[in-house]
């Protein structure tokens, strides 16, 4: 079926973007793009290499797809038929193919929690989850493990309600009365064509030209995250396309556009608030229009108290006290730079709007006025350990904002190198094959590492992992990456960013470093080859991120890791006294109690090392060399 839905995607957007001699140009290009995609898997066969055959077929269909729209990126106007809702339908075809990708295996985090309120109020006409929690056998989330969230509100007769706001669950009635699961997704998708066709009409009003606009409309519309929260369960993409409409109706002064969509966006989700207010206090311009600005904010907190028994509903009044200055310092440099949840490396093109930062005065009034309009909802959000996400998507809080970065990033696309234009689109490429592939690991441990990491540190069996910036788990790459981008910023005048020459010179020197040994080892990594034992904590707790901990060894049980030779530090955690060997010397760890203790230890020699657990139990924590 996917499959199918590809083919007929891969034939309608062409005829609806195109004209007759391009139109003809591009199918000769896709059916041999067709032919040497089915040759090079006969060879492979006949060659008895292993492929999977899924994972090659999504590989070459993202590849066909971005190709498509690099045609449509440089063909002249005269061959294109490009409009704002012709685009839009085009991508319509796309997330039809990609949403049976993503919704092959269960959803997870938030989604069915979703689902679950929806199903309640279409079979109980409540908003009470009791009856579904005890029926999850032939509810279409197809998860029978779901318990009730942590903080979720109980009712004086034992209700069991949802944290989350029901307004998005309303909104996919219909399409859950007429498909179940997918035709709950595709209102989300729905939806995301809205917003495709609303982010073109925002380009167009801010006089971004047309050829740009074309250019990074499909790192948009059909890149992260916004593919993502787009055939997903998630109130992100309709949150992000209220606040286009927000923001274009506030710049044209039309009060029936940004006052519907203002409200839609607070409904969703109560923390846009903060958004809101800034924007409505940029909005206002009469005694009238003051009134409007008051039901729209009144109504969402009306509506948490009714259902939640608070106008605040779960959130509390200590969350409006600013967050340290540490924290302030890791959840903005993480929601920059963070390997696992960081615009660098989960949506680089939207680094690209960052830095139009440095030319203020110089961009689009829509780009100032999102921005502006973002700053107080950044300021509480950054400090807060939910910066990352939790168990998400990568940058989840921050998906409504990012068509306003792309507005940025299209203000100064003429004046970025090719060479960076080049490496954001092959990794782009490359997030957007590894999520439609294995979806189910968009939602990634927060341990510190990241795929491109942990890929590479389980085929070398040496740490990568820490060459990447994490602000989770604080890394020294992190803060040398925090220097570099600040330089940047600050250095930023004419656009060319990078040299063709760096990229294999910093290619080269990344391999170099990342198989050596590093300072620090960190048991739970993947870099470590572990022999029995199991993780710590859990994959799944809650908030894993806030503890200590990383592999539990018994006796019998080893690991092993590239180190280097000479003195370092052992912490570990041991209820009971335990024996170790590391090497070929035994250490005896002293009982720590509930809590973490050290020990230092003697790696023999650089290179490969085991660590075996000969008696008790041990939390193996990490290594610290000295």
């Amino acid at each position: 079926m996917t499959l199918a839905l590809f083919i007929a995607a891969s034939i309608a957007a062409p005829l609806l973007l195109l004209r007759a001699r391009a139109l003809r140009t591009w199918f000769l290009l896709e059916l041999g793009g067709w032919l040497l995609f089915a040759l090079l898997m006969v060879f492979a066969r006949q060659l008895r290499v292993d492929i999977d055959g899924l994972l090659a077929l999504v590989v070459f269909a993202v590849c066909l797809s971005a190709a498509f729209w690099a045609f449509v990126a440089l063909r002249a106007p005269v061959d294109l038929r490009w409009s704002a809702t012709r685009a839009a339908l085009a991508v319509a075809f796309f997330y039809a193919a990609a949403l049976p990708m993503m919704i092959r295996v269960p959803i997870d985090g938030d989604e069915p929690f979703y689902l679950l309120i929806t199903e309640s109020i279409v079979h109980d006409h409540d908003l009470d989850l009791a009856n579904q929690y005890r029926d999850l056998a032939h509810s279409a989330t197809g998860r029978t493990d779901l318990k009730p969230q942590l903080g979720d509100p109980v009712g004086p007769h034992g209700e069991r309600y949802s944290r989350h706001e029901p307004f998005l669950p309303l909104l996919m009635i219909p399409g859950y009365a007429a498909g179940g699961l997918p035709g709950a997704v595709a209102t989300i998708a729905l939806f995301g064509v809205l917003l495709a066709r609303s982010t073109i009409r925002l380009f167009e009003d801010e006089g971004i030209d047309d050829a740009v606009i074309r250019a990074i409309f499909p790192f948009v519309a059909l890149g992260p995250p916004v593919l993502f929260y787009a055939v997903r369960i998630w109130p992100e993409v309709p949150a992000a396309f209220c606040f286009v409409e927000a923001v274009r109706g506030v710049r044209q002064r039309r009060p029936l556009r940004w006052a519907p969509a203002v409200l839609g966006m607070v409904l969703l989700k109560l923390r846009f608030v903060l958004v809101a207010v800034v924007l409505l206090a940029r909005a206002l311009r009469s005694r009238k229009q003051m009134a409007v600005a008051a039901v729209v904010i009144a109504v969402p907190l009306i509506v948490a108290w009714v259902v939640l028994g608070s106008a605040t509903g779960v959130h509390s009044a200590s969350e409006l006290i600013p967050g340290s200055p540490v924290a302030m310092f890791r959840g903005l440099f993480g929601l920059l730079l963070d390997g696992a949840a960081g615009i660098a490396f989960q949506a680089p093109v939207y680094l690209l709007g960052v830095l139009a930062l440095a030319r203020w005065r110089s961009m689009p009034g829509g780009f100032r006025l999102g921005m502006s309009c973002s700053a107080l909802y950044l300021l509480y959000l950054v400090p807060r350990a939910e910066w990352h996400g939790g168990w998400s998507p990568p940058l989840r809080y921050i998906v409504f904002l990012m068509p306003l970065l792309a507005l940025g990033a299209a203000a100064i696309w003429n004046r970025v190198a090719s060479t960076v234009i080049l490496v954001i689109t092959a990794w782009t490429l490359a997030i957007v094959v590894h999520g439609i592939a294995d979806p189910w690991r968009l939602f990634h441990i927060e341990n510190g590492e990241n795929v491109a990491g942990e890929t590479l540190s389980r085929i070398w069996h040496s740490d990568f992992s820490r060459l990447f910036p994490s602000f989770i788990r604080l890394n020294t790459a992190a803060l040398v990456a925090a220097a570099i981008a600040v330089i940047v910023f600050l250095a930023f005048r004419t656009g060319r960013l990078l040299h063709p020459v760096v990229v294999p010179i910093a290619l080269a020197l990344f391999f170099f470093a990342g198989r050596r040994p590093g300072t620090r080892i960190e048991f739970e990594d993947a870099h470590v080859i572990h022999r029995g034992g199991a993780l710590d904590p859990a994959f799944y707790q809650v908030q894993r991120f806030l503890y200590r901990g990383g592999w539990i060894v018994h006796a019998g049980d080893s690991v092993s890791f590239l180190s280097r030779g000479g003195p370092a530090t052992l912490q570990y955690a041991a209820p009971r006294r335990a024996l170790i060997q590391l090497g070929g010397d035994a250490y005896a760890l002293p009982a720590t109690g509930a809590g973490y203790g050290s020990v230092t230890v003697r790696v023999p020699q650089d290179g490969r090392v085991e660590l075996r657990c000969l008696s008790g139990t041990v939390n193996l924590d990490r290594i610290d060399h000295e």
